[in-house]
């Protein structure tokens, strides 16, 4: 079996162990906001991988520069930074079902539209997203009140140190390729060669 075939495979296998782990996940706050939803975002971007140009041209018409996709999971990941929003994921199933839709979808359209969305639209998107995740995660790290009615307030600690984490870790992955991309420290590979003659 080739590796595509594997990875054609890989987006099922994970999402059908995000449902296995879904108690354990969510029995934490931190486990449930750095692990758990994440790990859906990635098995939709994987999603989008495997299916390849196909689902890129179906979202095309309505996802110009890939600006659609980018103001949709910005709303995505707002949402669920808010405690009430993980109470009701938490106490209703209805919501939990959506709240998993939502971030595969935000990870589908993402992994179609990367690319296409340019580095300035990135650079707009990564900065604003890590600037609020870690507002965020400082919040929580810093109330002195519990913010969830289903997690303590220790836990919170942990969950806005997580949202830390994540906000640094994706600029610093960000980072390497969009420099490369924008060319903004010159390429000698690319650069005029001047020939010396005696």
């Amino acid at each position: 079996m080739s590796t595509s075939r594997y990875m054609a495979w890989l987006p099922g296998v994970l999402l059908a162990a995000a449902a296995l782990l879904q108690p354990w996940l969510e029995a934490s706050m931190a486990r449930h906001m750095g692990l758990e939803f994440p790990l859906l975002f990635i098995i939709g971007w994987l999603t989008a991988s495997t299916a390849g140009r196909r689902f890129a041209r179906l979202i095309e018409p309505w996802n110009a520069k890939g600006l659609t996709a980018l103001v949709f999971t910005a709303l995505v990941t707002a949402f669920w930074m808010v405690p009430a929003a993980l109470d009701l994921a938490v106490l209703h199933a209805g919501v939990g079902v959506l709240k998993v839709l939502n971030w595969l979808v935000a990870g589908m359209l993402m992994g179609a539209s990367w690319r296409q969305a340019g580095v300035v639209i990135q650079a707009f998107f990564i900065f604003n997203w890590c600037w609020m995740t870690v507002a965020v995660g400082l919040i929580y790290q810093q109330a002195p009140q519990q913010l969830c009615s289903v997690y303590l307030v220790d836990d919170q600690w942990n969950a806005g140190a997580f949202m830390v984490f994540w906000a640094i870790a994706v600029f610093l992955l960000w980072l390497p390729g969009a420099i490369k991309s924008s060319n903004l420290l010159g390429d000698s590979d690319d650069s005029p060669k001047v020939r010396h003659t005696d």
